[in-house]
């Protein structure tokens, strides 16, 4: 893990590791480095302010399925020893049309795992998907993996961010226009209630309101409104719906490119340092 610099972080959180697919990645938050920063490196950078010498490793992998992260990085985060790991995974799989019992069965031991090594563990529920059509069809399944994940956070003690409840992340300004991936706003808002969870101090409010958009007080601003959603759908469908219904093998080969470009089999390859504090 890479070593991050600066203050005085509680001292039960000295360093933290981050699996799971393109959620904890942080697609779609661009980092001016190069690469991207995401919830993940945003909460590590937040932490690291408070605690000299804080460590830091983000392991995610865009594309991968929950057995996948548990069985590539889930060993590779009981190995490095940290005092905090964030599991989020299995929105993949949902999307693929996996059973969410079966899901939540395999997800259960995972936590485990990291417990037994001594780990603090955080997971999160999915999001909310009602304001988007089409994906708003697996709201139920959605719904259902959540009252799973809730049920693993009572019975092993475990850290829970409820992301279902964000009504912020409702605007879709928070969301890139493939509908599946946040933006820098919404990444910073996760970080946001993450840190709430974990009981690391931030200044800014997850719940506060996005700004209203440009032309919203118009007389006629519903109507374009309606338009400019509806014209959204259709460019939605054109361009991301079919990319969304790929193969699980494309998706595997996509996986590993990026993991080429981002992972490494050593562990202090792997890790990076956030940049941008929520």
């Amino acid at each position: 893990m890479k070593e991050m610099a600066e203050s005085n972080l509680e001292p039960a959180i000295g360093s933290f590791v981050a699996i799971g697919d393109s959620f904890t990645e942080g697609l779609h938050d661009p980092d001016p480095d190069g690469g991207y920063r995401g919830w993940a490196d945003r909460v590590a950078d937040t932490m690291a302010q408070r605690r000299p010498g804080f460590r830091y490793a983000n392991l995610a992998i865009r594309g991968k399925l929950l057995d996948e992260v548990l069985a590539e990085q889930l060993p590779r985060a009981v190995e490095m020893a940290p005092d905090l790991v964030s599991l989020a995974a299995g929105g993949n799989d949902i999307l693929r049309g996996d059973d969410v019992d079966l899901l939540a069965a395999h997800f259960e031991p995972g936590v485990a795992k990291l417990q037994a090594a001594g780990c603090r563990v955080v997971i999160f529920t999915g999001f909310d998907p009602r304001v988007f059509p089409v994906i708003r069809w697996l709201r139920g399944r959605i719904a259902a993996y959540n009252m799973h994940l809730r049920g693993i956070a009572d019975d092993y003690g475990c850290d829970l961010v409820d992301l279902w409840s964000m009504r912020v992340l409702n605007d879709t300004r928070a969301w890139s226009p493939d509908r599946l991936h946040l933006t820098a706003e919404g990444h910073r808002r996760v970080a946001l209630r993450t840190c709430e969870v974990l009981g690391v101090p931030v200044t800014g409010d997850w719940r506060a309101p996005l700004p209203p958009a440009a032309g919203s007080g118009n007389a006629n601003s519903g109507n374009k409104a309606w338009l400019a959603a509806r014209r959204q759908d259709a460019r939605w469908a054109r361009e991301f719906a079919v990319r969304s219904a790929r193969t699980s093998s494309s998706r595997a080969r996509d996986a590993a490119i990026q993991g080429r470009e981002h992972g490494s089999p050593e562990f202090s390859e792997a890790s990076r340092s956030a940049s941008v504090s929520p």
